[in-house]
């Protein structure tokens, strides 16, 4: 039985985005001194802050915001949020320690390594699709432990295009020496991005999905990590 080429995608699927953010969010709280800016319950700033980082997401996958203005944006909308009016040149301190404090923390989800030392025991190639920023996916990639896994990391952004657009599936299989009809799998957290874009190329398709309802239009869906041991991922 051969392995299958094994595409996951980074944030949400094996880097823990929301407890690194969080941890990031509460010292950017406190570098920035938010408290003098009223902002002084830290837990509603980062509600805020991810309604607002939501919202500009949302944007900047159908094409309708830049990436700088995401990064400035969402915390001028997190101002916003709490009724407070946004100062620019804060919105751009916290947007500034964000980028440089987000990426070095190393929080991942349940058993990513242990699982990823067993695929890649098994003999699974393993590439990493993101569609986030290439100077900062780099960063978590290496940081948390997970390069020595993965022959490739493509980004959206290195890409030129975000999924679930086909053309970043088909590019990142180009540049990983793999035909499009390849029995490759590609392992995701978004029912859209990941698990629709991929499946819509002719993958097969995995929902990475912890908490919510199971969605029966994916090829498998695991609620751990753990779980993909289990799958058949052999031709």
């Amino acid at each position: 039985m051969n392995p299958r080429p094994l595409f996951f995608d980074l944030d949400h699927t094996l880097w823990d985005f929301e407890t690194n953010s969080r941890l990031a969010l509460r010292a950017g709280h406190e570098a920035v001194g938010l408290v003098d800016k009223g902002v002084t319950d830290v837990e509603a700033w980062i509600a805020s802050y991810e309604k607002a980082n939501d919202w500009c997401w949302a944007q900047f996958r159908a094409g309708l915001m830049d990436k700088a203005t995401l990064r400035s944006e969402r915390f001028k909308l997190a101002f916003e949020g709490l009724g407070l009016t946004p100062d620019k040149d804060t919105s751009r301190a916290l947007g500034e320690h964000y980028i440089e404090t987000s990426p070095y923390q190393t929080a991942l989800f349940p058993d990513a390594i242990e699982v990823l030392e067993t695929l890649k025991a098994r003999g699974h190639r393993m590439v990493v699709l993101t569609n986030g920023f290439e100077e900062v996916q780099h960063i978590k990639v290496k940081n948390s432990g997970l390069e020595p896994f993965f022959s490739e990391v493509y980004t959206s952004d290195a890409l030129g295009v975000k999924k679930p657009n086909p053309q970043a599936f088909e590019l990142a299989a180009t540049r990983s020496g793999l035909s499009m009809d390849a029995p490759i799998v590609m392992i995701g957290d978004s029912m859209e991005s990941d698990v629709d874009g991929a499946q819509n190329v002719g993958w097969d398709a995995v929902h990475f999905n912890p908490h919510g309802p199971m969605e029966s239009r994916a090829w498998r869906t695991v609620r751990t990590l753990h779980e993909l041991l289990e799958l058949p991922l052999g031709m």
